[in-house]
C-alpha cells in the first residue's frame, strides 16, 4: 500500500478544484485547494506538499508564475500542470523550471490517479 499524499489543487473554476479534492480524497490523500495562483503560495508555505497539480490559466497570478515563485523559494517542489488552452509559451517556461508533466484538459482521471501512485510509491 502506497503512502497518503499531501496534495495541493490550484484550479480557479471551483468545480474542477473541488471534484479533484474529492478524488484524491477517496483514495486517502489529504488535499489543499486553492483556487488562485495567491492562495497557491499562500498554501504551500503553510503546508506539507507533496505534491501539486496546478491550473495554467487563472486571473490574478497564472500557474506558472505561482509555481515560479514556489520553486524559487521550496526547490524541492513536485508540480504538474493542468490546461484547456494552448499555452505553449507558459508551459515550455513551466517544464524549464521544473515542472513535472503537463495534462490536457478535461483531465484522464485515470492517467491523473496513476500519476498519484506513482508520487506516492
Amino acid at each position: 500500500m502506497s503512502r497518503s499524499l499531501n496534495i495541493l489543487i490550484v484550479d480557479d473554476d471551483p468545480g474542477n478544484a473541488d471534484s479533484l479534492a474529492e478524488l484524491f480524497e477517496s483514495e486517502n490523500h489529504r488535499v489543499i485547494v486553492a483556487y488562485d495562483g495567491q492562495q497557491a503560495i499562500e498554501a504551500f508555505s503553510l503546508n506539507k506538499v507533496d505534491v501539486g497539480f496546478f491550473d495554467v490559466m487563472m486571473p490574478k497570478k497564472n500557474g506558472v508564475d505561482s509555481f515560479m515563485e514556489i520553486k524559487e523559494r521550496f526547490p524541492e517542489a513536485r508540480i504538474y500542470f493542468m490546461t484547456g488552452y494552448s499555452a505553449d509559451d507558459l508551459l515550455e517556461r513551466a517544464v524549464k523550471g521544473g515542472a513535472l508533466g503537463v495534462f490536457s484538459k478535461p483531465v484522464d482521471l485515470h492517467r491523473l490517479l496513476e500519476t498519484v501512485e506513482k508520487e506516492a510509491a
